[in-house]
């Protein structure tokens, strides 16, 4: 397996990262719009897979005194 490197510029004027930086909001807003329920659903998923089930089973009946 060979790895390919992709060069970004690093250095630009402040219309250029701005121009930048509106793209990637318009695309993450797209992709949200587009996949937000599934990407909420597998985040989901993965914390529940990862979740301490020892802290999930603990009883809550503590008396309260107030």
């Amino acid at each position: 397996m060979s790895l390919s490197f992709s060069h970004l510029p690093t250095h630009w004027n402040a219309d250029e990262a701005d121009t930048v930086i509106a793209f990637l909001d318009q695309l993450r807003d797209a992709l949200w719009a587009t996949y937000g329920d599934e990407i909420i659903a597998m985040r989901q998923a993965a914390d529940a897979a990862n979740a301490d089930q020892r802290q999930i089973a603990l009883a809550f009946d503590d008396k309260l005194d107030f």
